[in-house]
């Protein structure tokens, strides 16, 4: 599987993918370390106070990897402009397959197990692929606000996505 995720890394970078979450790995020693670094990322008691829990989940199709996303266990302030509960990507190589769509209903099913009721979902506003994924999974956008990203003024489009359905009177 490493030979599989190390090519998505080299299309991503060779189509200089805007992702901030994707991880500059090189070598099977930086994979190691990668995925050290994301099982720690579960695990609240050792994170930094400013650094939210999350879990990664791959996508694959059994033997290559086909794309990643992070589950954010729950928010802090920047995270609810900017990130979200969920973060995804699809390797290039096999995007505008649906995929993407698939991976997103699979994290929000992740994001429903740690009790998330309304998973919050940020994305660029001229990506408009994402804003197609995130819609076709409920998401309902909230409002667009300007972030500053890399010393840019970003435009961004915040959605929730409800998960969890409040039981009725009745139920």
């Amino acid at each position: 599987m490493h030979v599989s995720f190390y090519e998505a890394v080299c299309e991503h970078r060779k189509c200089r993918t805007e992702d901030f979450g994707y991880p500059k790995v090189r070598t099977m020693r930086q994979f190691r370390w990668y995925l050290e670094e994301k099982e720690f990322e579960r695990m609240a008691e050792f994170l930094p106070p400013d650094v939210v829990p999350s879990s990664a989940f791959w996508l694959t199709d059994g033997t290559h990897y086909l794309g990643s996303g992070d589950v954010r266990h729950w928010l802090n302030e920047g995270l609810m402009k900017f990130g979200g509960h969920i973060g995804y990507s699809i390797r290039p190589a096999v995007q505008n397959k649906g995929l993407g769509t698939r991976q997103l209903v699979l994290l929000l099913i992740e994001a429903r197990k740690l009790g998330v009721e309304v998973a919050r979902i940020t994305c660029f506003e001229e990506n408009a692929a994402s804003a197609r994924v995130i819609e076709k999974n409920g998401g309902v956008l909230v409002e667009k606000v300007f972030n500053a990203i890399r010393g840019e003024e970003r435009e961004t489009r915040v959605y929730d996505i409800e998960i969890m359905r409040k039981k009725k009177k009745y139920d």
